[in-house]
């Protein structure tokens, strides 16, 4: 059978990753980057991700975007944007930023999970608990990390993220609602007063990586401006389908214990 190709991208110089940043994200379980985009390419998905969030609440796709109000005041989240509108491609399918996944997990290969357009409304939008990625995602192999990309500086003033440092070394826990939230210190045992978070501020363009396992939270938006990031999602290729329901796996014919694969889950980075 022959190897899935890789899609077809604008040809960029690698992300000069250093030994010290792929150590510090082994070891906290995240690392921020700056400068992973330039101003042009910010503004460009500044522009698309307003033309697709009117576009798709237009349509109200199913399971595409949240309808549920008490969700939204956390924060309003569209996935697989790069399906539907052809502009997101070079920056989802970007090998640039997957290599950075690959060599930061330490893998041949690696994978598309899925895009997710995360944007908290000015003034009312509500803190996002602390959790972790991995309990929701229908994987049985830990490893798949998330791209967090800033499309605005962010800080405690707009939503910033916050991580607690070498959390994904506890595995993966029982998710918690981020509606109705849980403490998720109480559910792994820890005191917050022994495990201080670490604020994450970014100017627009750069991001952070993290671990599915890591704890994070992104404070509310108290400025008068929507914070959008956008966040990408990968997975080393190899990890398997456990089954779970999903919105991203949901008629997809994956079979349970079988490795993800196909058009929607594209090999983006190798070694």
């Amino acid at each position: 059978m022959p190897k899935e190709a890789l899609p077809p991208m604008p040809v960029r110089k690698p992300y000069p990753l250093s030994k010290e940043q792929i150590r510090l994200y082994r070891e906290n379980g995240f690392v921020a980057l700056p400068d992973v985009l330039e101003r042009e390419e910010v503004r460009a998905l500044r522009r698309i991700l307003t033309g697709a969030v009117r576009d798709r609440k237009r349509k109200h796709a199913d399971g595409l975007i949240q309808t549920n109000p008490r969700y939204e005041k956390v924060f309003a989240q569209m996935v697989n944007l790069w399906e539907d509108y052809e502009e997101f491609r070079p920056f989802i399918l970007n090998s640039r930023l997957a290599d950075i996944a690959r060599r930061l997990v330490g893998c041949r290969s690696i994978r598309l999970w899925h895009d997710h357009a995360l944007i908290k409304p000015p003034f009312d939008g509500a803190p996002t608990p602390w959790h972790q990625d991995f309990p929701y995602w229908p994987m049985k192999e830990p490893g798949a990390l998330s791209c967090w990309l800033a499309l605005d500086d962010v800080d405690e003033s707009n939503g910033c993220m916050s991580f607690v440092p070498g959390t994904h070394r506890l595995g993966a826990l029982a998710p918690v609602s981020l509606t109705h939230p849980s403490s998720l210190f109480k559910v792994a045992g820890l005191d917050r007063r022994e495990h201080r978070p670490t604020i994450v501020r970014l100017k627009a363009g750069s991001c952070t990586f993290h671990d599915g396992n890591t704890f994070h939270h992104a404070g509310p938006n108290r400025s008068a401006k929507p914070r959008r990031a956008l966040a990408i999602i990968y997975m080393p290729a190899g990890v398997t389908y456990d089954g779970k329901p999903h919105c991203v796996t949901d008629g997809c014919g994956l079979r349970v214990g079988g490795r993800f694969s196909g058009k929607r889950f594209p090999v983006l980075a190798r070694s």
